[in-house]
């Protein structure tokens, strides 16, 4: 879509939803909001709910061209927003319903990662945890418990240090680091005792960590990020003023090869439009998680990344809107 037409859409702007993460999308939703308003663009603004009539009637009602889906985590980025705009047959901002829910699952994200041969830190699920604790010997050990045992061996004879996080989960909640197994079994026991959500237990990589915003199959300027606790959490996110955020020099040939994963990584999950792809460097990549759609307040990695590169924050918001699609 050429940038002069966009002036002539209806943009319809989702943001707030209904998971941990409301109070960031909100302030994502409106920073996009108020500069698109500025800059005289026909702009409408929706706090949506666990409501599918509430969108269909507020885009009806408004005649609306284009969404921007800018609701974070459960909900707004799993495929059931976007399930719903599918629905309505009209453009938007991201990934369609099927990859942004295959994205959205760490388990499943890492699963293809590692089928495309992308690096990605060793895990186990809760499921197999639970299953290689089993004690029951009046049962027949069948040949999957046997590869479950197997599995679970090897990753603790390797691992010694390891971290817990909800498979499918943002903005770092409900991460926490252990260096004793048993520590996470008396403080996550009630978790694990609860089939209802998928956990993994993934290596601790002792590493930089770093994200890399892709914006219409372009890396944009890697950002290295560094904090002062354990890992960068939601408090260091959201809440910590000594975060530091900085755009390393890597040689030429480094700085191909990241890009390369990067895109190898969002591409495999056919994630389309924008995302961030988040890893650590030891020796190698190691891929940890893709983020669909990413926090656009004014002090976002994804602005943060398109200002180093020369883009206002308007320019990135119109990139993102003219290649809006069904």
């Amino acid at each position: 879509m050429p940038l002069d037409s966009l002036k002539n859409k209806k943009i319809c702007i989702i943001y707030g939803g209904w998971s941990e993460e409301r109070e960031i999308s909100l302030m994502s939703g409106q920073a996009v909001y108020d500069v698109l308003k500025g800059s005289d663009y026909e702009v409408f603004i929706l706090d949506l709910k666990n409501n599918k009539q509430m969108l269909s009637e507020f885009v009806n009602n408004n005649s609306i061209d284009i969404i921007f889906n800018l609701i974070h985590g459960k909900g707004g980025e799993d495929g059931l927003v976007q399930s719903w705009i599918e629905d309505l047959k009209i453009d938007y901002v991201g990934s369609n319903s099927v990859s942004s829910s295959t994205s959205f699952s760490k388990i499943t994200t890492k699963k293809i990662w590692a089928e495309h041969k992308l690096r990605t830190p060793d895990f186990i699920t809760s499921t197999e945890l639970l299953n290689y604790l089993c004690d029951d010997k009046d049962s027949n050990i069948t040949e999957l418990k046997t590869e479950i045992n197997k599995k679970c061996e090897v990753f603790f004879e390797n691992n010694h240090k390891f971290v817990f996080k909800p498979s499918c989960s943002g903005s770092s909640v409900g991460i926490k680091i252990y260096d004793d197994l048993n520590l996470l079994l008396n403080d996550k026991k009630d978790i694990l005792s609860n089939n209802s959500s998928e956990y993994l237990i993934e290596a601790f990589i002792d590493g930089s960590e770093y994200t890399a915003p892709i914006i219409n199959g372009k890396v944009l300027p890697i950002i290295k990020i560094e904090t002062k606790r354990e890992f960068y959490n939601y408090e260091a996110k959201y809440l910590d003023d000594n975060t530091s955020f900085s755009f390393p020099e890597f040689s030429t040939e480094q700085e191909l090869s990241i890009k390369e994963v990067c895109l190898k990584a969002f591409e495999s999950l056919n994630c389309r439009g924008w995302g961030r792809v988040d890893f650590f460097i030891d020796k190698d990549i190691n891929l940890i998680e893709i983020n669909t759609i990413p926090g656009m307040t004014s002090h976002s990695l994804v602005p943060m990344s398109a200002k180093h590169l020369g883009m206002s924050y308007l320019q990135l918001v119109e990139e993102l809107l003219i290649n809006a699609k069904k």
